[in-house]
């Protein structure tokens, strides 16, 4: 941050009656609440005193054109209108700021609101091109990060028969697939003979 005096320059912003002078109350507050924002950005940004004294300058036209504008409008023939907005734009960028919308859309948009309403609206217009707290814009909060769920072990195939059998159960376990293998091996046997002999070739058919 450069050698800025923002104490002196707030205090010279606020002492300037020619800011807001042709609103009431309410509307020049928000206009003048919003810039001492932009003061104290541009405070913090400009490389030297030299930079910030242009943009502060910019920025003290920006809010007294907004002013008569927003005051006056209403009286204004359209060219007239389209003027004004014209160099509001251009003290705008000087500080960094664009407008969002056309100048056509700001004077339809502008007709039927309230000095009050006009302010906010036209704030609203500029777009987010230096700092988006000081505009007035609020970033988009981003997307929380999808919960890391870890994913259950998958388990090794148990190399001991033992693990997975209660205590005591062992024997009986072993005893039924012994009998199992029993009862299968005698069923082959069966099988087996039962195949023998229905192949065995009767003696009397010979004869």
């Amino acid at each position: 941050m450069s050698d800025i005096d923002l104490d002196s320059a707030l205090s010279q912003f606020y002492e300037d009656e020619s800011l807001t002078d042709a609103l009431t109350d309410q509307p020049a507050d928000a206009l003048l609440k919003w810039g001492e924002a932009q003061v104290q950005f541009l405070a913090q940004q400009a490389k030297d005193e030299d930079e910030f004294d242009h943009q502060f300058t910019a920025l003290r036209k920006l809010i007294r054109n907004l002013s008569r504008y927003v005051a006056e409008h209403q009286e204004m023939a359209q060219d007239e209108q389209q003027e004004s907005l014209g160099k509001i734009s251009e003290f705008a960028q000087a500080i960094g700021l664009t407008i969002n919308k056309t100048v056509d859309s700001i004077i339809e948009e502008q007709k039927l609101l309230s000095n009050t309403d006009s302010v906010a609206h036209f704030l609203a217009q500029f777009a987010q091109s230096v700092n988006q707290v000081t505009t007035g814009h609020i970033s988009p909060s981003p997307s929380p990060a999808p919960e890391h769920t870890e994913e259950a072990p998958i388990e090794s195939p148990v190399d001991d028969i033992t693990e997975i059998l209660p205590k005591g159960a062992l024997m009986d376990f072993v005893n039924k697939i012994t009998g199992a293998i029993a009862d299968a091996k005698e069923q082959l046997e069966q099988q087996a003979s039962s195949e023998d002999d229905s192949t065995t070739p009767d003696d009397d058919s010979n004869f």
